[in-house]
């Protein structure tokens, strides 16, 4: 084999190497972070992830009454309280859901596609 290609191959055995330590040192780190947080969370008396999801419908509350034109399915509340609960955790509450008054989040994504065309 002649030098250059064997120095060339050194060069990526080193990088590999150097490579796999950065990757599994960040892996150690994230380790550490995660252990950190829950102690940290333990100290300042909140529940571990395990007794948390042992116990998640004790923390639902119970869909505020609508008028019927308001009226939201049990099913889209059901849904919104499990994003927020899996999202925020169970020491949140949801004060209330309101249907949109307005479709401007429907308009604004329309202006954006209509923008992206290009006219001829």
């Amino acid at each position: 084999m002649s030098p250059d290609i064997a120095g060339a191959a050194e060069a990526i055995k080193f990088e590999s190497v150097v490579l796999l330590l950065v990757v599994a040192g960040l892996f150690v780190l994230a380790k550490i972070v995660s252990d950190l947080r829950a102690e940290i969370h333990k100290l300042r008396g909140g529940t571990t992830a395990t007794e948390s999801a042992a116990a998640p419908a004790q923390a639902l509350p119970a869909p505020a009454a609508a008028s019927p034109a308001e009226a939201i399915p049990a099913d889209v509340y059901t849904a919104i309280v499990a994003a927020v609960y899996a999202t925020l955790g169970g020491q949140h509450r949801i004060i209330s859901v309101n249907p949109s008054e307005s479709m401007m989040w429907s308009r604004e994504g329309r202006r954006s596609i209509f923008r992206s065309h290009s006219f001829r």
